[in-house]
């Protein structure tokens, strides 16, 4: 039986990348899945390709900062389906780069708590009666960089918000326990898919040499010698939204090709 067979998933931030593979992955699991995002073209792209492939997706626009837009995502899942069973927040606020000595205010650090924590947290709230009725799962895509800072890719406002998503996920795991609503936390590294790609060509083109070289350099000390892909990771999400990780909650389970051990 499909790991997700007539649960109903909800995926916030759903674009090219991981949360396109998310829920690809969710809906091949049997999952109903009700896809959100601030681009239109995106969720019916994706909801078409889940069509396709005989899959279930209903979409909604949707801007995660907004109180109206969360509660009306979590009612569109209920009205379509009848339940909610699984919510995987992909959505995030990763744009600002470097540390805090040319930072001139912290207006984009004020930014990014706002959508990656702030906005998260509500959106789970509004879930929180649904996913009680179904015993249900929550799913944070945290990152390896509040581990582990990467040289190259300095990112500490980032790394600061989802600093702030583990502690207070490890905190709600108390509270929502005792409901039978389990949460956890996917943690990835060097994620191989569209943005990482441009990325790497872009280090390739400053330094003058080929995409291979500049990908060898940044995955030779890596056990697997090359990055998990967003498909990868989005396995490890759909997997916490699922029955099989029934007996986890409260967890950070880090994706990275085994680059740092933790």
């Amino acid at each position: 039986m499909a790991d997700l067979a007539d649960r109903v998933v909800i995926v916030s931030g759903v674009g090219p990348g991981l949360g396109r593979e998310t829920a690809l992955v969710a809906a091949r699991e049997g999952g109903k899945v009700v896809l959100a995002a601030r681009t239109e073209s995106n969720l019916a792209a994706v909801a078409a390709e889940i069509g396709a492939a005989g899959g279930k997706a209903v979409y909604r626009r949707t801007d995660i900062t907004n109180a109206a837009d969360r509660k009306a995502l979590v009612d569109l899942a209920v009205e379509q389906f009848g339940r909610v069973d699984a919510l995987i927040l992909v959505a995030a606020y990763d744009a600002i780069f470097g540390g805090i000595a040319a930072t001139e205010n912290f207006d984009d650090w004020r930014q990014a708590m706002e959508v990656n924590l702030y906005s998260s947290l509500d959106l789970v709230k509004c879930a929180l009666p649904a996913l009680q009725e179904s015993g249900g799962s929550i799913v944070f895509v945290s990152s390896q960089t509040q581990h582990h800072p990467p040289p190259l890719a300095l990112q500490a406002a980032y790394a600061a918000t989802k600093g702030a998503m583990t502690g207070a996920l490890r905190h709600v795991a108390h509270e929502i326990g005792p409901l039978g609503v389990r949460i956890n936390e996917v943690a990835p590294g060097w994620m191989l898919g569209p943005p990482v790609e441009g990325y790497v060509q872009h280090l390739a083109n400053e330094r003058g040499i080929s995409y291979e070289a500049m990908m060898g350099e940044m995955t030779g000390h890596m056990p697997l010698r090359r990055m998990a892909t967003d498909g990868e990771v989005a396995e490890v999400l759909v997997f916490f939204a699922s029955p099989r990780s029934s007996g986890m909650t409260g967890q950070t389970l880090l994706v990275n090709a085994g680059e740092v051990v933790h």
